[in-house]
């Protein structure tokens, strides 16, 4: 009888830790339409003074060349990702509400291709850069920015 328990509370512990690592990146795959992988280096700039409808962060996702190989297959059937320069009116406009500069830890890339997504309310494209330009008190924003030179993929989230 103990063993059925301790081995049910193993199954339940396991379970948890499973949904904590789905559902912790599920806005990030959401935006980015496609899974990150789980297993990789990351590290984290945010706000230091963030709240939950003011918070501003970068996450620099370290991945292997395969795991890159792989992203990018799945990056070319997407007709959401771009592989152009970035668009001036979004960066400038990243650029201009950036707080704590967390934007700029995403440096300048060469070769690289990215996907915007404007998770505001009401907002009848995500992907459109023209209805990020209005107006708005509320701003919900990712961006994804994967460098194929260094096989780093950067995600920039910004709430106000």
């Amino acid at each position: 009888m103990k063993k059925v328990i301790f081995v049910s509370i193993i199954i339940l512990l396991l379970l948890l830790i499973v949904l904590i690592l789905y559902t912790n990146d599920m806005q990030m795959n959401e935006c980015l339409e496609l899974r990150v992988p789980k297993l990789t280096k990351r590290e984290v700039c945010e706000l230091q003074d963030s709240d939950l409808f003011n918070d501003e962060e970068v996450i620099k996702i370290y991945l292997s060349k395969n795991q890159e190989k792989n992203m990018i297959k799945k990056i070319e059937k997407n007709e959401n990702w771009k592989n152009t320069k970035l668009d001036e009116r979004l960066e400038e406009r990243l650029e201009f509400h950036t707080r704590e500069n967390i934007y700029y830890e995403i440096p300048k890339i060469e070769n690289y291709y990215w996907i915007f997504t404007n998770r505001s309310n009401g907002v009848n494209d995500k992907h459109s850069i023209d209805e990020l330009l209005e107006d708005r008190m509320y701003y919900a924003i990712s961006l994804g920015i994967l460098d194929m030179d260094s096989d780093i993929l950067y995600y920039y989230e910004y709430d106000k």
